[in-house]
C-alpha cells in the first residue's frame, strides 16, 4: 500500500482547478489497477480504502462526482454503441475479470462486470443499483 499525504484544499473554493482534478484522476487511475471487479452493476463510488489527494475528498459526493466524470472523460478506452447511442467506457482490471465504467443517461457514473449490461444501464433500459 502506498500512502500519499492529502492536499489541503479550501472548502470555500467553488471550483477546483483543472490540474488538481487531473492529478486526482491520475491518482485514481493508479489505484483502479488494483480494485476487485464488482459483482453487480452499481453507481461508481470511491473504491474501498481509496484516499483522495484532497483531505477526505473521497467522502465528498460533489468532489467525487467531479473526479469520476473527469476520470471517464480522460481515461475512456472503449467506444461502443447500444440502441443507437454512442457510449464511452473505461475498461479496467485483469483480462480474465474486467470491469467497465460509463456515464448513464442521468449523468451518473456506473461500474459493472459486464460490458453489455453496463451499456444497457447507460441507455436507461435497466435501473442501476445504488
Amino acid at each position: 500500500m502506498i500512502l500519499i499525504k492529502p492536499y489541503e484544499v479550501s472548502t470555500t473554493t467553488s471550483s477546483l482547478s483543472t490540474s488538481f482534478i487531473m492529478d486526482e484522476v491520475e491518482n485514481l487511475f493508479k489505484y483502479m489497477k488494483f480494485i476487485q471487479t464488482p459483482s453487480q452493476t452499481r453507481l461508481f463510488k470511491p473504491p474501498p480504502h481509496y484516499q483522495s489527494l484532497r483531505s477526505r475528498g473521497e467522502q465528498d459526493p460533489t468532489f467525487w462526482n467531479e473526479v469520476a466524470a473527469a476520470f471517464l472523460n480522460k481515461k475512456y478506452n472503449i467506444d461502443t454503441a447500444r440502441n443507437g447511442y454512442q457510449i464511452h467506457m473505461f475498461q479496467g482490471g485483469p483480462p480474465h475479470e474486467p470491469y467497465f465504467i460509463a456515464k448513464d443517461n442521468k449523468d451518473q457514473i456506473i461500474i459493472g462486470p459486464n460490458k453489455k449490461i453496463v451499456a444497457t444501464h447507460v441507455v436507461g433500459e435497466l435501473e442501476v443499483l445504488v
